[in-house]
């Protein structure tokens, strides 16, 4: 599961333009951003932070509101206090912060902290602003070095999945490009690392099935509105491991960069037209519903080949 990046308005950024000065690249100056306040808890609704950030610190975070089937719309940008550490990240507080020089940071790391103290709740009394950011080192623990996180939504009605790649770290602000530190995964997402792209697009391919979303459908807690969590119920399924010697698993490969290139292109085109992820997602599956039918095909064939040891699996097949 990914890093639980609360209180939002401590981390989630958008940038301010100086009006002659344009944006500094190297430490853009930057606010709390409107996004972060929307989705305020009420305690929190009026917090708001501001200053100049050292560039370095600032990464792309994918939650479950961009994911959709084979790809992701645009990703929201967090101030994080964190750096590489081996293949890991390590937390970089005030105080390391401006020992190195850091000032930037230091100054909004300074400001949450006051923050932090006033409005903290009584469960997190005894929980530094650090521990709270890494909470069981879902943060931290996340790597450094992959180039690919498979990803895909820990709640919703219906399940789907895919790529983050670490290395589209470039964001265009007005006329300014800023160079980011990669992509990393929120509490509301669940994710796997891969250097290898055909796996990721091989799992990808499995996660989008709609076999797959039917099977995890009986796992599922429901509201109102129907099925709810998603969780790890699809990780309870006997999906195999990707196998590049396996004819139907490069088949998958396959298909699943001929959607995601589709997807990719009409994207910005789907986020003008709609402001709900769930249309979006809709219009997508549409859209895909050849090449979508297509992966059924080949996963109930692998699937059937696990039947003997899984007869419910091959009941339902």
């Amino acid at each position: 599961q990914g890093a639980t990046i609360v209180p939002s308005q401590f981390w989630f950024v958008e940038f301010v333009k100086h009006p002659k000065l344009g944006l500094n690249p190297r430490a853009p100056h930057a606010r709390t951003s409107a996004r972060a306040l929307d989705r305020a808890k009420k305690e929190y609704a009026d917090i708001r932070l501001e200053g100049s950030v050292e560039a370095r610190f600032l990464y792309f975070v994918i939650t479950g509101s961009e994911i959709t089937p084979f790809c992701h719309t645009k990703l929201p940008v967090a101030m994080l206090p964190i750096e590489t550490s081996g293949s890991q990240f390590r937390i970089v507080n005030s105080k390391e912060a401006g020992d190195r020089g850091f000032t930037g940071l230091k100054e909004w790391l300074k400001q949450a902290e006051v923050l932090w103290e006033k409005k903290r709740a009584e469960k997190a009394e005894k929980v530094d602003l650090y521990s709270w950011l890494d909470y069981r080192k879902k943060l931290t623990q996340q790597s450094s070095k992959s180039k690919f996180k498979v990803v895909y939504n820990t709640s919703g009605t219906y399940l789907c999945a895919c790529i983050a790649r670490s290395s589209d770290t470039a964001l265009k602000v007005n006329d300014t490009v800023l160079k980011l530190n990669g992509v990393l995964a929120a509490h509301t997402t669940y994710y796997y690392d891969t250097n290898d792209e055909d796996e990721a697009f091989y799992t990808v391919a499995w996660l989008n099935s709609t076999i797959i979303d039917k099977l995890i459908k009986p796992m599922q807690s429901r509201g109102l509105w129907g099925e709810r969590h998603i969780v790890k119920k699809v990780l309870e399924l006997p999906i195999p491991r990707y196998n590049p010697k396996d004819e139907l698993h490069s088949q998958l490969v396959i298909i699943s960069k001929e959607c995601h290139k589709k997807v990719k292109e009409i994207i910005p085109v789907l986020e003008q037209k709609y402001t709900s992820i769930g249309k979006i997602r809709a219009e997508i599956k549409e859209i895909l519903e050849r090449e979508i039918s297509e992966i059924d095909r080949i996963i109930r064939q692998l699937l059937l080949k696990t039947g003997t040891k899984h007869r419910s699996m091959e009941s339902f097949v």
